[in-house]
C-alpha cells in the first residue's frame, strides 16, 4: 500500500496527548479467535448456496461491502428496502440463496423493514437482541451473538464482519491476522497515520475543511465509503466543527465535480483510493488486433483506465490531494488500510477532543424514525 499526501500542514497541535489505542485493537487476539470458532461452524449452518444477501445498515453493512471484491461467492447487498433492488433479489433462486441479517442492537429499522419480503429464505441473524433477535426465535433462524460491543464502523473484527467473511468463502483468520499487523504499525507515534491526521487537522483549521472521498471505481468504492463513515460518524460532535465529507465514486462524477472544485472556492481537498492491480482484469490481448492503432490506451489494462481518470483528477484539482493505492489487491491489504483508517480516525478525533465511537445523530435520526414507524396505520 503506498500513501503520498501534501508536504504542507505538518505542524504539530499543541499539548499533543499519547495516541489512544482502543479495546479493540489491544483484544485482537480474542477476535482471531473467534474467528476461528464461527469459520468452523458457520459453513454448517449456512449449508450449500450459489447467492448471499446481506441486510444491513450503516456500519453493519460497509464490512462486506469493503469486502466485496475479494469474494468468492455472488452478494447483494440490502441497505434499504428499495424496490427496484428487492425486485432484483427477489428473481434469485430460493434454494441457493442465504440470507445473513447484521444489526447490533437488534431494532435498526432499516434491517427489520426487509424481513417480511425476505420470509421464504434460510436467514442468519447476526445480532445483540431486540426485535430482531424476537423474530429470529420465532422463526427458528441460526443466530450468532456480538460479543464485543464495538460502534458500527470500526466493527470489522467483531462477529459483524467475521460473519459475512465466511458468508462470502473468505478467510477471517487471513484478515484479521493482518488487521492486527496493521493497528501495530499505525496506532503509535510517529506513524504515517498520526501523520496524515496531523495534516488533516491543520488542513481543518485553515478552513480547508470539505474532504471528497474518490474510490477509483468499484474494487475500491467498499473503502472510500467506509472512509466517509469514520470520518462523518466519529469526528463531528461539536457545533464548532467544520469537517465535511462527500463520497464521489469514480469515475461517474469526476469530471463534473473537477470542473465545480476548480472554478469556486480552494475550500477542500481530496482523499483518492487506487487499486493498481485489479483481479480479473482485462488486457490488450482481450481486444481485436484492429482496434490498436484507433483506441487510445488500448495496451493498458482496463483497471490502468480507472487509475487514471483519477490521477487526471487528482492532478488537475488546485487544491491538496492524499493518495491510497493498494498495489496487490489482496485481502491481506485490505486490511492494511482499514487498520490504517482507524487510526487515522482515532488520532483525528484526540486531535479535535471527539469521541470517535459515539454517533449522537444517528441515534437521533434512529429515535424519530422509530416513531414514524409506530404511526403506521
Amino acid at each position: 500500500m503506498k500513501i503520498t499526501s501534501p508536504e504542507k500542514y505538518v505542524e504539530r497541535p499543541p499539548d499533543m496527548k499519547p495516541f489512544l489505542v482502543p479495546d479493540f485493537v489491544k483484544k485482537m487476539n480474542e477476535f482471531i479467535s473467534r474467528a476461528k470458532q464461527l469459520k468452523s461452524s458457520i459453513p454448517n449452518v449456512l449449508g450449500d448456496y450459489s447467492h448471499l444477501g446481506i441486510v444491513g445498515i450503516g456500519g453493519s453493512q460497509v464490512q462486506p461491502l469493503v469486502f466485496k471484491p475479494h469474494a468468492t461467492v455472488p452478494t447483494s447487498h440490502l441497505e434499504v428496502p428499495d424496490p427496484y433492488v428487492l425486485n432484483e433479489f427477489l428473481k434469485n433462486d430460493i434454494k441457493n440463496t442465504r440470507v445473513i441479517y447484521c444489526s447490533r442492537s437488534g431494532m435498526t429499522n432499516e434491517v427489520l423493514s426487509f424481513i417480511p419480503y425476505l420470509m421464504d429464505y434460510d436467514s442468519l441473524v447476526v445480532t445483540n437482541g431486540g426485535s430482531l433477535l424476537e423474530v429470529a426465535n420465532q422463526f427458528g433462524w441460526s443466530m450468532v451473538s456480538v460479543t464485543h460491543d464495538i460502534s458500527g464502523r470500526f466493527a470489522v473484527q467483531n462477529e459483524l464482519g467475521i460473519v459475512p467473511m465466511i458468508a462470502m468463502g473468505l478467510d477471517p483468520e487471513d484478515f484479521l491476522s493482518n488487521l492486527k499487523k496493521s493497528y501495530g504499525t499505525f496506532f503509535k507515534k510517529g506513524s504515517i497515520a498520526e501523520e496524515i491526521a496531523i495534516k488533516i487537522w491543520n488542513l481543518e483549521q485553515s478552513g480547508i475543511s470539505k474532504v471528497k472521498i474518490l474510490p477509483s471505481g468499484y474494487f475500491t468504492q467498499g473503502l472510500g465509503i467506509l472512509t466517509t463513515q469514520l470520518l462523518n460518524e466519529s469526528v463531528p460532535k461539536k457545533s464548532t466543527d467544520t469537517l465535511d465529507t462527500s463520497l464521489h465514486i469514480m469515475p461517474r462524477s469526476a469530471h463534473s465535480d473537477v470542473q465545480r472544485w476548480y472554478g469556486g472556492v480552494n475550500d477542500s481537498f481530496l482523499i483518492s483510493f487506487l487499486c493498481s492491480d485489479y483481479s480479473n482484469d482485462l488486457s490488450e490481448e482481450d481486444f481485436p488486433k484492429n482496434l490498436k492503432k484507433l483506441v487510445p490506451g488500448i495496451k493498458g489494462r482496463a483497471g490502468q483506465h480507472l487509475n487514471i481518470t483519477s490521477r487526471a483528477v487528482a492532478d488537475t484539482f488546485p487544491g491538496p490531494v492524499f493518495q491510497i493505492e493498494l498495489e496487490k489487491n489482496t485481502i491481506s491489504e485490505t486490511a492494511q488500510c482499514v487498520g490504517f483508517l482507524h487510526a487515522v480516525t482515532v488520532r483525528l478525533c484526540q486531535l479535535k477532543g471527539s469521541n470517535p465511537f459515539d454517533q449522537p445523530a444517528v441515534q437521533q435520526y434512529k429515535d424519530k424514525a422509530s416513531l414514524i414507524y409506530k404511526k403506521l396505520k
